[in-house]
């Protein structure tokens, strides 16, 4: 969206600027009201005639200005973090979601009073969805102590279906926050939504123009439809007689001869995707179907933009089978996921799945990959309340239709394994991957690559749980399952390339992980985009490998590269980067920069990092690394002393990060070894 597009701030109180026009404070209970609330205001169409007017909030443009949506309680700090408050004294208003978790939530109540002390009390907008107001009973009463305490209760929108609803509800809400009244808002609004319909009823009525010619043109030709239905369905018969055949042909009985593009495999895989693009045009069925099948053994090779090609080639196709669209669909979500287009794979995996639960052309088994894949995207953006529900219904689904040593079931708890991976319950997340593992190794023997990729997780979790020569063993085991099964140059190989390397950068065997790291980039960039979500881990890696070995431009240009895959993403590890950049800089002398970066990286690690209180510490660490370099010593070893502790808790002395705490306790002249620790592994 174009600046243009966004109330320019202006001006209010004693030449204060907003930064935001609001701050959504809510329970993290409440958070799926709150990403709605959140999103509906950033959508927001302001009325044509409101544009270019002043307001609150600036000159309006075609949007309201940014909101601040804390998007998780601060559970490890005794007071509201820096970030959130700074937010609060930047919002010109408070928009508080009342509901009987909130009326019990500590931070809500502190956000609240942080506000109020500002003396802008008469700023606070409440938006009533679920409990009672008054109601005297802590089970429903949804007003937080602190909207009722040192002042008259505010004014409050009511989204519950009995009062205004949601569509009036946040209507009131916008127009508070504009200055304007609420029935000439939603008379504007009223009247857009009309323009919309009037133009939405001229598509209808030539929509129905053209069915009813067709339905014509069907009853007409009704025993030729049947001929040709019959004709149809001995096509698609052949059609999975082929793509039974071309699977067959890559489930070799020695896994050890797949070598990825080292075999002849390729070459026949190549041979038959030409063969599909240029033939078959009068059977677009058949043709999808194929072409579904090479896209999908393309990305098991890891040939990814290969795969992406070829389903992309084939979605223009006239496919009527609800079943085949719906297993195209599916093959592409998993393709953009792949490149790290979560967003967008999950709304093709919604666009994949009332296809495949059609109850007369639907396909049943694709029920539960179609839930799997998307439900694995959503853990990907963490979003795992959804992911947990889409994976969940999937095993359930398998469950009945398979026994209990099925491969499908397998899937369902690695995906379920990797929901609580991302989402911190780690225990549970390995006993889902040990149960995943045998049944893998029982149906499908060790050499299988879903087995090496079972070996990585847990790996990551035994590095999680500050086992780093257990998760080493793990990943040296799919290593070599990797490549003996999938080739050298598989982006599977890449991502245990990278986490080996960051055991020994923890190590600070610099030498050793650097060529592990070259090769996990060149594999990756190969096969995916220049911001791919995993370079924000191999690139920081890497960077911090030269950083160890002195070649300081080439570890600057990996951290700005990772950087901005991070940045691209949201992604978690944009505080650790931003961290070990502005610790390069420093180093330098490069002061300025530096501090900027210290500053943006703080709220993104509180958010980020809830759990992991040596995160912090090491930002203050480093950040009283740069005091000393900048000549500010007293206040540098001040923060250098308060958060040593907190770092060398969780690394011992012999690690990169003890090491490194213990040694900025006593600088030199020149640290002989000052390099940023890069974030955990894949």
């Amino acid at each position: 969206m174009s600046k243009a597009d966004r109330a320019e701030p202006s001006l209010v109180e004693d030449g204060r600027v907003w930064r935001y026009s609001a701050f959504i404070s809510y329970s993290s209970r409440d958070r799926k009201w709150a990403d709605w609330l959140h999103r509906t205001l950033e959508r927001f169409s302001v009325p044509e005639k409101l544009r270019g007017q002043p307001s609150a909030l600036g000159v309006l443009g075609r949007r309201l200005p940014a909101v601040f949506q804390d998007r998780k309680e601060l559970a490890s700090s005794a007071d509201l973090g820096a970030s959130i408050q700074a937010a609060l004294r930047d919002s010109a208003s408070l928009i508080v979601l009342c509901s009987p978790d909130a009326a019990r939530s500590r931070w809500v109540n502190q956000e609240i009073a942080e506000f109020k002390q500002s003396g802008r009390s008469a700023q606070i907008r409440c938006l009533i969805i679920a409990g009672e107001p008054h109601s005297g009973d802590p089970a429903t009463e949804c007003l937080p102590a602190a909207l009722l305490a040192d002042g008259p209760e505010p004014l409050a929108a009511d989204a519950r279906p009995s009062a205004d609803g949601r569509q009036d509800a946040v209507l009131k809400i916008i127009a508070g926050l504009l200055g304007v009244g609420f029935d000439d808002l939603k008379q504007r609004e009223l009247a857009r939504r009309q323009r919309q319909l009037v133009l939405m009823a001229g598509a209808s009525t030539g929509a129905l123009i053209v069915v009813s010619a067709l339905a014509v043109t069907a009853v007409l030709s009704r025993n030729e439809a049947v001929r040709q239905r019959d004709l149809a369905r001995e096509k698609t018969l052949t059609a999975e007689r082929t793509v039974d055949f071309v699977k067959s042909l890559f489930e070799v009985s020695d896994p050890s001869e797949a070598r990825g593009a080292q075999v002849t495999a390729l070459e026949v895989l190549d041979k038959g995707a030409r063969r599909i693009g240029g033939s078959l045009n009068d059977e677009p069925a058949v043709k999808a179907e194929l072409a579904s099948t090479l896209s999908e053994v393309y990305q098991n090779l890891g040939f990814y933009h290969r795969g992406d090609e070829i389903v992309r080639s084939t979605m223009s196709l006239s496919v009527n089978s609800p079943a085949i669209r719906a297993r195209q669909l599916a093959v592409l979500a998993d393709s953009q996921s792949l490149q790290g287009d979560y967003d967008v794979a999950i709304k093709t995996f919604d666009q994949a799945l009332p296809l495949a639960r059609d109850p007369e052309h639907g396909d049943p088994e694709l029920v539960s990959r179609i839930l799997v894949g998307r439900g694995q995207a959503k853990a990907a953006i963490d979003n795992f309340k959804g992911a947990e529900a889409d994976v969940d219904a999937a095993l359930k689904l398998d469950h009945v239709a398979h026994h209990g040593d099925h491969p499908d079931i397998a899937r369902d708890l690695e995906a379920m394994g990797l929901t609580k991976n991302f989402g911190g319950d780690i225990p549970e997340a390995r006993r889902l991957y040990e149960s995943a593992l045998a049944i893998r190794i029982k149906a499908q023997g060790s050499d299988h690559p879903r087995v090496s990729e079972d070996y990585n997780e847990l790996g990551s979790i035994a590095y999680l749980q500050h086992d780093p020569h257990a998760a080493e063993m793990y990943w040296e085991k799919a290593l070599a399952s990797d490549v003996r099964v999938l080739g050298p140059n598989h982006p599977d190989v890449a991502a245990t390339l990278n986490n080996i390397a960051r055991v020994k950068l923890e190590r600070r065997a610099f030498g050793e992980a650097r060529p592990l790291l070259e090769r996990s980039v060149k594999i990756t960039l190969a096969q995916r985009s220049e911001t791919h979500d995993d370079l924000a881990f191999s690139l920081d890696n890497l960077a911090m490998a030269d950083r160890g070995l002195g070649h300081l431009t080439d570890a600057e240009n990996a951290y700005r590269t990772a950087l901005t895959a991070a940045m691209v993403h949201k992604h978690r590890n944009r505080g650790p980067i931003m961290t070990d950049l502005a610790e390069l800089l420093c180093s330098e002398g490069r002061f300025g920069e530096a501090a900027t970066l210290v500053a943006q990286a703080e709220p993104l690690i509180v958010a980020d990092y809830p759990h992991d209180p040596w995160r912090m510490a090491w930002l203050r660490n480093t950040k009283g690394y740069c005091l000393v370099r900048r000549g500010a010593t007293a206040q540098g070893m001040a923060l250098l002393r308060a958060s040593a502790p907190a770092v060398m808790a969780r690394w011992p002395a012999d690690t990169l990060y003890g090491h490194m705490a213990a040694d900025r306790l006593h600088p030199a002249p020149e640290p002989s070894d000052a390099s940023a620790p890069p974030p955990a592994p894949n």
